[in-house]
């Protein structure tokens, strides 16, 4: 094949690529009138503003307030305080499957909370020794200012 034949050749790869990719195909380029119009969303009827979603009910649901009475009086406390009183004296009536619930939801709380808490001494050994080090300098340098 010649330059110039080949040069022909790939023009009309060229143009039958362009005229293909003109085609519609399915799914990429739907008809006008079911295209999305102009400055609308695509999922015109979704979650309505304001609409909560599960975890804002749950919690709204745990702070409603209940009557209960405790030692004959009558006190007003929330359903999730209610729920682990009741969970809670099940328990020590010797309900095992609430004594175990129980004892589970005491060692995460607790477990919670020491993990928020900084240990007492956080600083390891080799932090330690160069604190001691700072200090003695720091010593020598108070000497030092004095004897001047």
């Amino acid at each position: 094949m010649e330059g110039s034949e080949l040069a022909k050749t790939r023009k009309k790869i060229i143009r039958k690529k362009q005229e293909n990719s003109a085609a519609p195909k399915p799914g990429r380029n739907p008809p006008k009138e079911y295209q999305f119009k102009k400055g609308t969303s695509g999922n015109e009827k979704g979650r309505p503003p304001g609409s909560k979603n599960l975890k804002t009910i749950v919690m709204e649901a745990a702070a409603d307030q209940v009557t209960v009475t405790i030692n004959g009086k009558s006190r007003k406390i929330s359903k999730l305080q209610a729920t682990v009183m009741q969970l809670a004296t099940k328990g020590a009536t010797g309900d095992q499957k609430a004594m175990g619930k129980f004892v589970e939801l005491v060692d995460e709380m607790e477990m919670r909370a020491s993990a928020s808490r900084p240990a007492q001494f956080p600083l390891g050994e080799p932090d330690l020794q160069v604190l001691r080090a700072i200090y003695e300098r720091m010593k020598q340098c108070r000497t030092e200012g004095a004897a001047e």
